[in-house]
């Protein structure tokens, strides 16, 4: 394939990257749209937001699994399918029933193709491109990931939340078209697929059970019984799953992938850096639009620039990735990461906005900056190349169900200390809890990115010491 049509691959399979991540985290701005046109309580319309996580996570290492057997590309391609129709429903719906189906529709056809993507960008681009190439689908998908807020303010300020799935079907169109004509052909794996059905319904009713544990804690307290008995029943399922994989042949995931240590620390580190970047999504706009009583579209605007830095920065640091190593590059851009979040530790209503936006800038550097991709796909063996790519997408999207539960957790218990009773909502007669909150959370964030460099700095000192064992072979 030539140099040109890899790069329009590579935007093809990144820009589908971009819109189911930001489908992700654009809905959250609609929620209150989306109660007032479909008449239902804010708790419902919450839902909107978490089935579309859920079957992305629940589906996510199946399609993995069977990529490594039928192909990248034909999953990929079929995905893209699901989720333009599941955006076509979402688009038509005209009652909140209708519109969590076409989430289901949208989450199944988002799990394909963000379970193989990036393998079908390790399958074009030789070894010494794939930095760059991971770098900007990393941006592109990241964007997709921070924008959300941003853009969900800006469209919604002149169109109605209608617009944010209809936007979606033009390009899943065109996606599929390119590759029906442009993607490699790619042979079948194996000559008889292998599911593991019982790994499969184990892992998705644990992975299903666990986040509504979440989402049932956030509304009604984590201390509450159905709560409490939710969350066994996952952990019931989590210990079945495990215990199925290592008796079943060709099980669902491989666990000696999580014996290549390297790996096993950049999906982890990945998970918790995904986390962090959702503390933005989850309360900016709070202290924007409530706090600092900011119009929605200038919210946005100011939000964008945390999308705009990520452009800048993914690149230069893909770059620097195929010079030098991921792990280096990623433990300056988390150092970066640090300076920002320790500014928002300690933000007032006073600040000057210009000041704010520019730390905004800085976690966009430090996000876009950090290589997870790179850092996953280098490190897995070729026969691990899809399983990796689908870990890679289940930890990224496991990263953005825990950040929403971290950051308003950590909030709300935040802004309960400072009040001496609990709070679970936006404080209106006492914006100042709020603000004891929101330092709180971000502390919280502080303690996730120094695990987060810890790790990588392990990384670090594993390549270095390989590179020297080899250089004395």
């Amino acid at each position: 394939m030539k140099s040109k049509h890899n790069i329009l691959t590579l935007f093809a399979t990144s820009f589908m990257s971009f819109m189911q991540l930001l489908d992700a985290s654009i809905v959250n701005v609609a929620i209150p749209s989306l109660t007032k046109d479909l008449h239902v309580p804010m708790n419902r319309a919450e839902w909107i937001v978490s089935v579309y996580l859920i079957m992305i996570c629940m589906l996510l290492l199946f399609w993995g699994r069977m990529a490594d057997q039928i192909g990248y590309i034909k999953i990929f391609q079929t995905g893209t399918i699901f989720f333009t129709i599941g955006s076509l429903i979402c688009a038509m719906s005209p009652s909140l029933y209708i519109l969590l189906f076409g989430r289901i529709v949208q989450g199944l056809g988002a799990s394909m193709s963000m379970a193989t993507n990036i393998g079908i960008i390790a399958m074009i681009f030789p070894m010494s491109q794939r930095g760059r190439a991971y770098g900007i689908n990393s941006i592109i998908a990241q964007l997709g990931n921070i924008s959300g807020p941003g853009l969900g303010g800006l469209v919604l300020s002149v169109l109605s939340w209608h617009w944010i799935f209809i936007i979606n079907i033009p390009i899943g169109i065109i996606v599929y078209i390119y590759g029906r004509f442009m993607f490699p052909r790619e042979n079948r794996r194996v000559k008889k697929v292998s599911y593991d059905w019982i790994g499969l319904i184990t892992y998705a009713v644990a992975i299903a059970t666990f986040f509504v544990s979440i989402f049932m804690g956030q509304d009604i307290g984590f201390g509450n019984r159905a709560v409490i008995l939710t969350f066994m029943v996952s952990l019931i399922f989590w210990i079945g799953f495990f215990y199925a994989e290592k008796h079943i042949k060709s099980p669902l995931i491989n666990f000696k992938i999580f014996k290549i240590s390297r790996l096993t620390l950049s999906l982890v580190s990945a998970l918790i850096v995904f986390s962090i970047g959702y503390y933005a999504n989850v309360i900016m706009p709070f202290y924007l639009t409530n706090f600092r009583s900011l119009s929605t579209s200038l919210t946005g605007l100011i939000m964008m620039a945390i999308p705009f830095a990520n452009v800048i920065a993914a690149p230069i640091a893909g770059y620097f990735t195929d010079k030098y190593n991921a792990a280096s590059v990623s433990i300056v851009n988390l150092f970066i990461y640090a300076i920002p979040i320790v500014f928002l530790m300690q933000v007032s209503k006073t600040d000057s906005l210009i000041v704010f936006t520019f730390m905004l800038l800085f976690l966009g550097i430090g996000n876009g900056g950090f290589q997870n991709n790179p850092m996953i796909m280098g490190y897995a063996p070729q026969a691990y190349q899809g399983i990796a790519g689908s870990l890679a997408a289940l930890f990224r999207n496991l990263g953005m169900g825990i950040g929403v539960s971290m950051a308003t957790t950590s909030l709300y218990y935040g802004m309960s200390l400072k009040a001496n009773k609990q709070i679970a909502y936006y404080p209106t007669a006492h914006p100042n809890w709020f603000l004891s909150g929101m330092h709180f959370a971000y502390l919280t964030a502080l303690v996730l990115l120094i695990i987060a460099i810890v790790l990588v700095y392990m990384i670090h000192r594993i390549d270095k010491h390989n590179a020297v064992t080899r250089k004395y072979r």
